[in-house]
């Protein structure tokens, strides 16, 4: 079967491992959401990034601990 492939936008913006500053991550990004899907009666909470996308395949899914090149920092 094999793995889905990763999204181009990830590609191009380098979708990769942050820093080990807090500051710099995912975690500290305006375009960072958590977003809840219901499956089969269950509430599942996944964050997601509006760059990349908001739609509920696990292509979509942002870990808070990683950056891309287009990142912009939360005002305040």
């Amino acid at each position: 079967m094999g793995a889905l492939p990763r999204l181009k936008s990830k590609i191009e913006n380098r979708y990769r491992k942050g820093s080990t500053n807090e500051y710099k991550n995912c975690s500290n990004c305006e375009s960072l959401t958590k977003i809840e899907f219901n499956r089969n009666g269950a509430t599942i909470g996944d964050h997601r990034c509006k760059i990349f996308g908001l739609k509920e395949s696990i292509r979509y899914r942002v870990d808070p601990d990683f950056t891309c090149n287009l990142q912009q920092p939360r005002n305040g």
